[in-house]
């Protein structure tokens, strides 16, 4: 991501820098919040960065509405322009991507050396009181919220360790005692988080927005490795012959040995599918008719239960993992698909009032672009009007 080489001057001259310190709405926060949480060492320059933007707007000097905008056409009408092409519904097409000039620098030369001497106090207000938060549930029942930014150790009551975190990943060690007792935590990741953990045995989980998992805290010895799950995640299974490891989801189960594969159980999607990436699996029905009949699946294969029926099939594989590189792909991709993508990798809502919108297919690969810049690509596709507010996106047909 650019941001990342930012200084101070390359953020007070940045487009989407300045809308979210100057006008900002659910989405521009979003996307500050969650990418401070990836680079927290920034957080200092960032915050510098929009003490000086805000000098413009201070309340002893607030520009009025019709200054502000006059002075945001400016900034937009001397913009570079960068253009990359993207490729919707087969057809590519022209899409801007805009960067202020920085002749608007002349803007803040005067405020700077206010600034700097100390001629202005600007109150601290984070923008962030509404962040959501990761949370593990020990097995006494007590929760821990975790911090995806920090390294920390998880403690009981008693102050015996239960797992380390380092930033988003949680460490769980192999416990060597012969305990006939299973402990459990759930580890519940909300809209617009993902996390990791490596459970006992050395398999790896990456969790998705909007999951939880329900897991052992030590896998006892001689007995199946069985895993909970409310939602989606990929799983790097760590070989054990004498133990298979069962994904359980409330329609169907995925049993391996080792392997790496996806597994998606949204309850809300009413339907549930592995995909295997490598090894071999099989997956069960949990209810009806056939339930407890295996269906073994290979490489390169989605098995999907829905309607009391699983079907295998032929997928592209990346489609169903690019989420854990946080990429969003979509590949002829229903819009009504593709909004509840959307609505967990950014944690808002969207109430979509154009009914024939969600019947149409869109392909496209998004990894940095904020939510305002993937809409504006789809209206590329079709046109439709939509606002934004209290963290809801409302879609309606143009007229």
């Amino acid at each position: 991501m650019k941001y990342k080489n930012y200084d101070i001057e390359d953020f007070i001259t940045d487009e989407y820098f300045l809308k979210w310190v100057l006008d900002p709405d659910p989405m521009t926060n979003m996307f500050w919040e969650n990418w401070l949480a990836d680079y927290p060492n920034k957080k200092e320059e960032v915050d510098k960065a929009k003490r000086l933007v805000m000098l413009m707007d201070y309340d002893e000097d607030k520009l009025s509405t019709q200054d502000f905008d006059a002075m945001w056409r400016n900034i937009i009408e001397n913009r570079r322009d960068t253009v990359q092409e993207i490729k919707l519904q087969g057809k590519p097409k022209k899409l801007r991507y805009y960067s202020v000039a920085a002749v608007f620098l002349g803007l803040f030369i005067g405020s700077i050396g206010l600034y700097l001497t100390g001629a202005f106090s600007l109150s601290e207000k984070s923008p962030f009181d509404h962040t959501p938060q990761i949370t593990l549930q020990l097995q006494d029942g007590t929760v821990k919220v975790l911090d995806d930014a920090a390294s920390n150790v998880v403690t009981k009551a008693n102050g015996n360790v239960v797992v380390r975190q380092e930033q988003n990943v949680l460490h769980y060690e192999d416990i060597d005692e012969d305990s006939k007792l299973l402990e459990y935590n759930e580890l519940n990741v909300p809209y617009g988080k993902k996390f990791e953990l490596l459970l006992s045995d050395g398999t790896h989980v990456f969790l998705n927005s909007g999951s939880k998992l329900r897991y052992p805290v030590n896998f006892l010895k001689n007995m199946p490795r069985d895993v909970y799950l409310d939602g989606e995640a990929y799983f790097a299974v760590h070989k054990d012959k004498a133990r298979p490891f069962t994904v359980m989801t409330h329609d169907m189960n995925t049993r391996v040995h080792g392997t790496e594969f996806n597994v998606s159980s949204y309850k809300n999607e009413n339907n549930t599918s592995t995909v295997l990436i490598e090894g071999s699996v099989d997956v069960t029905m949990v209810n009806g008719d056939k339930a407890g009949e295996h269906i073994m699946i290979q490489p390169g294969q989605r098995a999907v239960y829905e309607n009391d029926v699983i079907e295998v099939a032929e997928v592209n594989v990346q489609k169903y993992v690019s989420w854990k590189d946080g990429k969003l792909y979509f590949v002829d991709d229903p819009f009504n698909v593709m909004v509840k993508e959307l609505e967990r990798h950014f944690n808002v809502e969207i109430d979509n009032r154009y009914e024939a919108l969600n019947h149409k297919k869109f392909t496209g690969t998004f990894g940095n672009e904020s939510l305002d810049q993937i809409l504006q690509i789809c209206q590329e596709h079709t046109s439709f009007n939509y606002t934004m507010a209290d963290n809801k996106i409302t879609i309606t047909e143009k007229e």
